[in-house]
């Protein structure tokens, strides 16, 4: 039998073997109904897997019937026939509140991006006894692209990173609108403001992409660390941009990785170097910007004096092992060198993608 990550299906294969249309398929993937089971971070192709083909069907079935999106959100979550009697006798007996949930539905994804807090300068923060971040940043275009998709943003209380894709100029976009957005929401109040300025990210790329027949399929990873006011650090991630954290000279990697690949590999389906050799090793799980809305990864860790982080780009992982890097991080005193041997030692690897890197180290 084939492993799941040999069975995925580019959407025009989907398309013929589900009957329903590119066009639909995209329109299902709007309203958050079938959302692809994956997108390649290169191309920005998207794919599904076989296990969507019954649900692309029941989908199209309910929407033939009239059935509002959110009703459908709602009995794919939890199938029964009674779910379809209940619609059904809704049905018959006031076909006007039929018309007027459709309203509302309508209504409702049409609404835009979603707001988020202008950045206070102004507000006490009692800078003198915070912990802080003292960061510094790297990108490089690499040895093989035309063009660097790849955005950062560090400074004392936000490191973070996005790999954009879609190709020219749709990657370079997307990862700048996410990264903009973050600088400009993430304040360091909470994990709350960061997965907040994160989702808006996520919704401002699908909604500017949609409206430019150039951006259509951008998108992006995102990986960002940050430092707020009770002293904790907080990680959200989407795609397979990492986080590291280097204390008492032991990495550990703070991200699982949103991709076809680490997934078989975290299920025991195949071995690392199987992942790194394999033909859908770019193809990502998760990212920003293939659909309204976006799964999280995050959680909050103790931020600890003279641990030192990294941010990263898979242009860094792909080409640099863990031990590497650890030695890297490790012997290095200043930071700045940190960041240039790592993307220098990605470089002499080949330098086959966008290397970008945000070394941080806590103090007070």
């Amino acid at each position: 039998m084939l492993r799941q990550v040999d069975e995925l299906m580019p959407i025009g294969e989907f398309s013929e073997r589900s009957g329903l249309s590119p066009k639909r398929l995209r329109s299902y993937a709007a309203g958050g109904l079938l959302v692809p089971a994956a997108v390649d971070s290169v191309s920005g192709y998207r794919y599904y897997s076989p296990g969507q083909l019954r649900d692309a069907q029941l989908i199209d079935a309910l929407r033939e019937a009239g059935m509002p999106l959110a009703d459908i959100r709602a009995l794919l979550r939890d199938p029964s026939n009674e779910q379809l009697d209940a619609w059904a006798r809704r049905v018959e007996i006031d076909a006007a509140q039929r018309h007027k949930a459709l309203d509302l539905a309508r209504q409702m994804l049409a609404i835009g991006t979603t707001s988020f807090p202008a950045v206070d300068n102004d507000r006490s923060r009692k800078e003198s006894t915070m912990t802080k971040l003292r960061t510094v940043s790297r990108t490089d275009i690499g040895r093989v692209r035309d063009n660097n998709e790849d955005a950062v943003v560090s400074s004392d209380h936000l490191a973070a990173v996005a790999d954009g894709m879609g190709g020219h100029p749709g990657g370079e976009v997307a990862s700048a609108v996410a990264i903009a957005l973050l600088q400009a929401a993430f304040t360091g109040r909470s994990l709350d403001e960061l997965q907040a300025a994160v989702r808006a990210a996520n919704r401002a790329i699908w909604d500017r992409a949609g409206g430019s027949a150039e951006l259509e399929g951008m998108g992006t990873t995102i990986c960002a660390a940050g430092l707020i006011e009770n002293g904790s650090l907080v990680v959200v991630n989407v795609g397979d941009s990492r986080a590291y954290v280097l204390h008492n000279g032991l990495l550990t990697q703070l991200t699982h990785d949103h991709s076809v690949t680490a997934e078989a590999v975290r299920r025991g389906e195949m071995s690392e170097q199987e992942a790194l050799d394999h033909p859908h090793h770019s193809v990502l799980t998760r990212a920003l910007g293939v659909a309204a809305d976006v799964e999280l990864d995050s959680a909050a860790h103790l931020a600890v004096e003279g641990d030192r982080l990294l941010i990263c780009t898979d242009g860094l992982v792909n080409e640099v092992s863990s031990d590497e890097i650890a030695s890297l991080m490790a012997v290095t005193e200043d930071i700045q060198a940190t960041a240039d041997g790592l993307v220098e030692l990605a470089l002499s690897r080949g330098g086959r993608d966008n290397v970008s890197v945000v070394v941080a180290e806590i103090c007070a």
